[in-house]
């Protein structure tokens, strides 16, 4: 397994990333697929990837949200977050004096 370590800013960017590559992968889909059985499978999966960004961005969004809450509520640090699998981490966000 590959060990890979994230932070929040580039499991943002990453996302963006793929759901911008989703729709560009469908354009081109649509473009030069010949058959229209390609055409629907290709674009299917163009489809789930961007919508599968699109939930883990969602997901990484609402784990910083509730990490946020947390220091500022002075409570014990206990989110941790993941993006496909793979911890994130959340060190940009620091506990409040």
């Amino acid at each position: 397994m590959i060990a890979l370590s994230f932070d929040a800013d580039s499991v943002k960017n990453y996302s963006l990333a793929a759901m911008g590559g989703s729709f560009v992968g469908l354009l081109l889909v649509l473009k030069f697929a010949k058959s229209i059985v390609s055409k629907l499978l290709l674009l299917i999966v163009c489809v789930g990837v961007g919508v599968l960004a699109f939930t883990q961005r969602d997901a990484v969004n609402a784990c910083i949200a509730t990490a946020n809450e947390q220091t500022q509520a002075g409570t014990p640090f206990e989110t941790t977050c993941t993006f496909f699998g793979q911890s994130v981490s959340l060190s940009g966000i620091s506990q409040q004096p």
